[in-house]
């Protein structure tokens, strides 16, 4: 008997929150029951591709969405669904248009998934208003709605009843190692150095520019301080604020990695200073590494899984952000708090089965 293929949609298929989400899902799921197929909005080679490939997934490029161009992309998802009908279900992670292929997928008679991964997306500007208002018609078109977490659902869909989906992880593969530890740090030339760091793709959200300022006063009052910043997208306006204070020597930017779970054994702090997050899967990937995470109190309060975590206001200055960071500049015991991460429902194990039922359940059942 030939697997359930549900059809994910995203953006692009890099390193991002919601891919990564997703991926962690692909990896643990039964794919003799479920298998995962793509759409990707991007003619560039992305990160995910040939891992997708090797576990037996396809890959689909859908034209951007450009408004002007709306019936050239609704021709696209007809003949796509046209061509592919064992894609009964499409399950939307591309949220801001997901109203607009939602529409053309309950057309031919497919289930929708719904997926919330953020809880305010935008910057107030008109473009995010336009993107925010086709948002909100997910609430209507989806069969089905999903969040990762409960503030992320209650803006998507104000009048419908959501399932939040833990946004889980393998939280084995994140126990602190001693020798994973020394492996980064000497890739990076770390010896005895107090290591802040930072997972997050440089978008405005992640509010690099903050974390910058809380290490320049980290740096001034511990010069044997480095910082630490993993992510894609450009740095370059970054990289110039951080030259400008003169800690080029101390700040690395390493650019997208795949060994986010060993990089996380390298640093001696966490810091996520996001001015919005659905979630912030990599706080709870942080407190599996036995970090001390300090976190903005916008992260969702779902993140507090151990008492690794500290939520920081943003009214805050960066002067007392470093207060609370340098408490642990003397060190202190990692913990192996894959139990407790467990026993939040946050492992992939449990969530896998979870979804891997779900659809089964819904594939059966056909069109809401």
């Amino acid at each position: 008997m030939s697997p359930i293929r549900v059809l994910c949609v995203f953006s692009s298929l890099n390193r991002g929150g919601a891919e990564s989400m997703c991926m962690n899902l692909y990896r643990n799921i039964d794919r003799s029951k479920v298998q995962f197929d793509f759409v990707k909005h991007t003619h560039s080679k992305c990160s995910f591709e040939d891992e997708i490939i090797n576990l037996g997934g396809r890959i689909y490029e859908a034209p951007r969405y450009k408004i002007y161009n709306y019936f050239q992309y609704r021709s696209w998802w007809i003949r796509h669904l046209k061509a592919h009908p064992e894609h009964q279900i499409i399950h939307g992670h591309f949220f801001t248009i997901s109203a607009v292929y939602f529409r053309f997928a309950r057309e031919m008679n497919r289930l929708t998934i719904g997926h919330s991964h953020s809880a305010k997306p935008g910057n107030g500007s008109l473009k995010s208003i336009m993107k925010a208002h086709s948002m909100k018609k997910v609430e209507r078109l989806a069969s089905y709605c999903f969040a990762c977490s409960e503030d992320a659902g209650k803006w998507l869909y104000p009048h419908r009843k959501f399932k939040v989906i833990n946004n889980a992880i393998d939280a084995k593969a994140f126990t602190y190692d001693e020798e994973k530890r020394k492996k980064i740090r000497d890739e990076f030339g770390i010896k005895e150095e107090f290591v802040v760091g930072h997972v997050g793709n440089f978008a405005p959200v992640k509010n690099h520019t903050f974390l910058v300022d809380v290490f320049k006063v980290i740096h001034d009052r511990n010069p044997n301080s480095k910082l630490i910043m993993v992510g894609g997208n450009d740095h370059k306006a970054i990289e110039e604020k951080v030259k400008g204070l003169g800690m080029s020597d101390s700040v690395i930017f390493t650019g997208v990695r795949s060994d986010i779970a060993d990089i996380l054994q390298s640093f001696d702090v966490f810091v996520f200073p996001s001015i919005d997050e659905g979630l912030g899967m990599v706080a709870i990937e942080a407190q599996a590494a036995g970090l001390y995470t300090i976190c903005s109190d916008v992260v969702p309060s779902e993140t507090r899984i151990t008492n690794l975590i500290i939520f920081v206001s943003l009214g805050k200055s960066a002067s007392e952000w470093a207060d609370i960071v340098l408490k642990y500049n003397t060190g202190y015991k990692r913990e192996d708090t894959s139990e407790q991460i467990q026993r939040a429902c946050y492992d992939i194990h449990t969530t896998a089965k979870l979804i891997e039922k779900f659809y089964t359940s819904v594939s059966k059942r056909g069109k809401k």
